[in-house]
């Protein structure tokens, strides 16, 4: 899909096209918050964002060593494995992400590394399972998020990602829900936008991807009123697509 900013296309003719469906999401809201829980696990999360149409890596949740096993051979290496527990929301700072794995060797060695660094870091928190997720390659880390805020309600987030966007802080806001010329504006926007059209001669990445991406989060953000946060972090943006690889959703008390 192509941006024309001569003629900028609104959120509200893009509903029929993503298919969004917000009843299925606000179900599974709902039955999150029946459970006193306000902090989506990853399986719940990648429930919300196939619902959205929002792409993510492939991947699923397993309980044992044996289905982990089994899921690597189904989705195929290089792999990333994640812990998934609604009492950790970023997962690195516990040990409880190990990428890069590529056999049966290291997957058994991943797995259990992050059983007991999570257990030694935070010995409360509740491990529901571990995602077993496909590595995607050759993607700049950007971060898109959506949230709540005190002052102008919900709004949509868009920088440079992973570790790194705390450490610098590069990154645009908009009010949701946005357009998609907005969208495109808060990615040429950043101090790093000049590593996503092909700095030092490497390939530009899909902006138009990114663009449809940042209006979904807003979107959601906008139209699913218990939600107060929603974090794709890191989204990978590659030369055709972009694809989150770690979601977290937290709902409001």
């Amino acid at each position: 899909m192509s941006i024309n900013t001569n003629d900028p296309l609104k959120v509200s003719d893009f509903k029929g096209t993503w298919r969004m469906d917000i009843e299925r999401i606000n179900d599974i809201v709902k039955s999150v918050k029946g459970k006193g829980r306000y902090q989506l696990l990853e399986s719940e999360s990648r429930e919300v964002l196939r619902a959205a149409r929002i792409p993510i890596a492939e991947g699923k949740v397993v309980k044992d060593l044996h289905a982990c096993i089994a899921a690597s051979e189904e989705i195929g290496y290089p792999l990333v494995l994640k812990v998934d527990s609604e009492d950790i929301v970023h997962k690195m700072d516990v040990g409880g992400v190990v990428t890069g794995i590529e056999d049966e060797e290291e997957l058994k060695d991943a797995y259990q590394a992050i059983h007991s660094r999570v257990r030694a870091r935070k010995p409360d928190a509740n491990i529901r399972g571990i995602t077993v997720s496909k590595m995607i390659e050759g993607g700049k880390e950007v971060v898109i998020g959506g949230m709540v805020d005190p002052t102008f309600g919900p709004v949509v987030m868009f920088g440079l990602g992973g570790i790194y966007v705390e450490i610098f802080e590069d990154v645009e806001f908009r009010v949701a829900p946005l357009d998609l010329e907005e969208a495109y504006e808060m990615i040429s926007d950043i101090d790093s936008f000049p590593l996503l059209v092909g700095a030092r001669g490497q390939r530009c990445r899909d902006l138009d991807a990114l663009a449809e991406m940042i209006t979904k989060v807003g979107y959601l953000v906008y139209s699913v009123k218990d939600i107060n946060e929603i974090d794709l972090n890191p989204v990978a943006a590659l030369e055709n697509g972009a694809k989150a690889l770690d979601v977290a959703i937290t709902l409001r008390c």
